[in-house]
């Protein structure tokens, strides 16, 4: 589906490109996801692989791949979020340029609204996780163990949590894309609608073929 407002052979060519680069945006959005997925929940079993002994796991890999996992949920999450916000700053302008319904932009705020605090918490969520872990782990390391530490219960709760909110932030990603494109397809049928009717010059030249 493309995004973008549908644009007249008349207007600038980068602007007729906008759908082919926020294609290739939402794909890279998506792709990051499925890779996201699996990464943040193999993190997540390797923490109590390492608490209570499952498989033959060592503090180091479970760090490196948690440092791998926080650095794709952030790009992912922080592209998500600047792939929205390009795609509302052009929506505001087409609104305010042709002086649509306010609607349009009402309905963008709707959802992106609750779906940019769960965003931010994912990214938030998800440093704190990763740097309390790093000091949860580097306790691990110590020859001699007293017991859990402080940082390594907090980085379980944090984890735990991060766990979740990731999860609802990246089922929500591509549902909210797909909302976006039906809202930016609407706008783009006002555009074809004012095209087919031919505006103003097409009224006119009907009007004297008429006559004539």
């Amino acid at each position: 589906m493309d995004i973008s407002v549908p644009v007249s052979d008349d207007e600038p060519a980068d602007l007729q490109h906008d759908g082919v680069k926020a294609s290739t945006m939402q794909a890279a959005i998506l792709g990051m996801i499925v890779v996201s997925f699996p990464m943040l929940i193999a993190t997540f079993g390797m923490g109590y692989c390492l608490r209570f002994g499952w498989f033959d796991l060592s503090v180091v890999t479970h760090v490196k791949m948690g440092l791998g996992t926080v650095v794709l949920l952030m790009l992912t999450h922080t592209t998500t979020m600047f792939y929205f916000m390009g795609t509302g700053s052009a929506l505001k302008q087409e609104v305010r340029e042709r002086e649509l319904d306010t609607n349009f932009l009402r309905r963008a705020r709707a959802f992106k609204g609750w779906f940019f605090i769960w965003l931010t918490l994912a990214i938030f969520g998800s440093m704190a996780t990763g740097m309390l872990g790093g000091g949860a782990h580097a306790d691990l390391l110590r020859p001699v163990q007293t017991g859990r530490s402080v940082l390594s219960i907090i980085h379980e709760i944090l984890a735990i949590g991060n766990l979740v909110v990731n999860l609802i932030a990246l089922v929500l990603t591509p549902i909210n894309i797909t909302r976006n494109n039906r809202l930016l397809d609407d706008v783009g049928e006002t555009r074809t609608a004012e095209d087919g009717s031919g505006g103003p010059g097409g009224q006119d030249s009907e009007g004297m073929e008429e006559e004539g």
